[in-house]
């Protein structure tokens, strides 16, 4: 029967999977950084801003710091709200294009970040006690192939 090869070949789905997976981990660094207040998507977003005012000494515009998340503008305005609220973030014109945009991280979101680094760092120690150093390297070079590869594909 056609239809039962068919519901194989879907079961083995690479996006089904990795999805799959992603909920996983999600919800285990989200349970670790709950102590901090932020969600495992809300402290990423807090690193890339605090490296670029580590390095750069200021912030991103939207559209730089949704391509480094991976993620459309509409999306990142959408997690970038509660950060927002809690004062961890500020978003502004830019100074030479008032049309963009540039989310900075303030000293506050400096400090939550701070608290939240032993936390994700446990939460990173128990995925790795789950999949094996070596498998976890390989993962994460399997997934920056396959980012990088099906994104020249759209």
């Amino acid at each position: 029967m056609d239809a039962l090869k068919d519901l194989r070949e879907v079961m083995g789905c690479p996006c089904l999977r990795i999805r799959r997976a992603s909920r996983h981990i999600t919800q285990l660094y989200d349970h670790v950084l709950a102590e901090a207040g932020l969600t495992a998507n809300q402290f990423g977003l807090l690193a890339y801003l605090f490296r670029a005012a580590s390095s750069e000494g200021g912030g991103l515009s939207i559209g730089s710091l949704a391509e480094q998340a991976g993620v459309d503008p509409t999306t990142l305005n959408r997690n970038l709200k509660p950060l927002e609220t809690k004062r961890l973030i500020t978003d502004a014109p830019a100074a030479a294009d008032s049309r963009v945009r540039v989310v900075s991280i303030t000293k506050k979101g400096q400090m939550v970040l701070q608290k939240a680094f032993p936390l994700w760092r446990k939460a990173r120690k128990d995925v790795e006690r789950a999949l094996g150093a070596p498998e976890l390297a390989k993962l994460n070079e399997l997934l920056d192939l396959a980012a990088a590869k099906v994104h020249r594909l759209m």
